[in-house]
């Protein structure tokens, strides 16, 4: 089992977990400007996605946790911050709860809690899989039924995403229907911000950054206007601003 990672730049390090069903290429507007800012940013893609390694187990949050370990502790990263977009936030949370080398945390539009829809997709991931992507990329770019990327970069994206095992694609839809993440958020020390679009149109805001942040004492929550789920990528320059700001804090 190998992770595909890029590790650019120099500075204080920032680690990227993208979510499902998703790679690293979704920090692209990201990577850039953390580095010209003084950072060094380490991109991975999960197990099963992008150009990792595609194990037939281990699509489950322990797992994925540990990976981000692994590569944390292998690269011997110094006083990392941790930025997770949606799903990909779990393990940087559980990470965060239990890790002493954390030092800032920085949430995407976090997805963590369970319900109907992760059924409902892991299901349409097994007969219908990447008719289901292009439906889910539709809502993730989406504000009020109208696209808010343009089509050639959300084709890039669903091309990226089709790719991906359809073993981790629907076993990753199963950990997070059965995961209970309350313990785990409060036991979040380090300082820590939430970035919501207020016109997210996969998972309810309130569902989202807002239980989130009530969940973690002392984090901060902020809500762009008009910005989708897939926020930091349509709202990247909004979204930099913020991340950059608070990790020079």
């Amino acid at each position: 089992m190998s992770l595909f990672y890029e590790d650019v730049g120099d500075g204080p390090p920032v680690v990227l977990v993208h979510g499902w069903p998703l790679s690293c290429r979704f920090w692209e507007p990201q990577i850039g400007p953390l580095v010209e800012a003084g950072h060094r940013v380490v991109c991975y893609d999960r197990r099963g996605f992008g150009r990792s390694s595609r194990p037939w187990h281990g699509y489950d949050l322990g797992t994925f946790t540990a990976d981000l370990a692994a590569l944390i502790e292998g690269l011997d990263l110094t006083g990392p911050a941790l930025v997770g977009f949606a799903t990909g936030c779990a393990e940087a949370v559980s990470y965060a709860a239990v890790s002493g080398r954390v030092t800032r945390l920085v949430l995407g539009s976090p997805v963590l809690y369970p319900g109907p829809l992760a059924d409902e997709l892991r299901i349409a991931s097994v007969r219908h899989r990447v008719p289901m992507l292009d439906d889910l990329l539709l809502r993730f770019f989406a504000v009020d039924g109208h696209p808010a990327l343009d089509e050639q970069t959300r084709r890039y994206l669903l091309r990226h995403s089709a790719d991906a095992s359809p073993k981790a694609t629907a076993d990753s839809l199963t950990a997070w229907s059965t995961a209970a993440p309350d313990a785990e958020l409060a036991r979040v020390t380090v300082p820590t911000l939430i970035i919501q679009g207020e016109g997210d149109a996969f998972v309810p805001p309130e569902d989202s950054g807002a239980r989130v942040a009530r969940a973690i004492a002392g984090s901060v929550l902020v809500t762009i206007p008009g910005a989708p789920h897939g926020v930091p990528f349509v709202h990247d320059e909004q979204w930099n601003e913020l991340m950059l700001e608070f990790l020079a804090s």
